[in-house]
């Protein structure tokens, strides 16, 4: 499918690559990847989404050809959030749904901070709204600094290798093509996307999920058990949500489950948008 793609400057020296699909008279839907990932991840969800939305799918700050930045607030996801708010405005699209996958999540649930009567949904899929203890949040941060380190010193191919076995991902052994989606970034923009926009660099969001008033669907792999709890917790935080959680799939859901994931999102959004 064809995919029209550019560059969108925010008139600094933050510039974000993006792709586009479908009909732009269609309902607008973001999508957010994850760490380590680019808007590629996104291209056989998009493929059949696009009949009915318009896709927007940026690469995030570290990730694919966007830009990264030794300033960690360039790279924050309170900025991303804003700017991706602003290129949606400059593409015409006055609210959207926004649909994103562990880091992709956690920046998901920014954009009602800053646009709340522009987010019409949100699918939040494998992910956390932040670290709730200070104590924590150092902790983790700390640990992300020490492996931004590693993957500066080691390099882009020890670092795929390394993140392909860590827990938290074992599950099915990465396709070729997810290996190459992987090493299609920098170690560098890596290692800053770790410093600025890790679980560690994030406020908690916890005391204002109470407060978010559009749909939400929470999805998890049962055999994630960690996110699996934090799904269920975000269910009870979010007012207006759903939790739905896929059999057969851990944390990487639309790659291990990927009919069962998308099955879910549409019964969702056939309800939702």
């Amino acid at each position: 499918m064809d995919r029209p793609s550019g560059f969108y400057n925010t008139g600094g020296n933050r510039h974000y690559h993006y792709t586009t699909a479908g009909d732009p008279g269609h309902p607008a839907l973001l999508l957010l990847h994850g760490f380590t990932g680019s808007q590629a991840v996104w291209s056989p969800l998009a493929d059949r989404l696009a009949d009915s939305f318009y896709l927007v799918i940026p690469d995030l700050p570290g990730h694919g050809q966007t830009f990264s930045s030794d300033r960690r607030p360039d790279m924050a996801l309170e900025t991303t959030a804003q700017d991706l708010l602003r290129l949606l405005g400059d593409l015409g699209v006055s609210s959207a749904g926004i649909l994103g996958y562990s880091m992709g999540g956690r920046l998901a649930l920014h954009f009602p901070l800053y646009g709340a009567s522009r987010v019409r949904f949100v699918i939040l899929e494998s992910t956390t709204a932040g670290i709730v203890s200070p104590a924590g949040r150092e902790e983790r941060r700390q640990a992300d600094n020490d492996l931004a380190q590693r993957i500066e010193t080691l390099g882009i191919d020890w670092f795929v290798d390394y993140w392909s076995n860590i827990p938290l991902l074992s599950g099915p052994a990465a396709t070729p093509q997810q290996t190459a989606h992987r090493l299609h970034n920098t170690a560098q923009g890596l290692a800053r996307s770790l410093r600025a926009a890790g679980s560690g660099q994030q406020a908690s969001l916890w005391p204002v999920l109470p407060y978010y008033a559009a749909p939400a669907l929470i999805i998890a792999g049962e055999r994630d058990k960690k996110f699996t709890e934090i799904a269920h917790r975000l269910h009870q935080a979010l007012p207006n949500s759903r939790v739905e959680i896929v059999k057969e799939a851990g944390h990487t859901v639309h790659v291990e489950n990927p009919d069962a994931f998308f099955q879910a999102v549409v019964s969702f959004l056939e309800h939702k948008a």
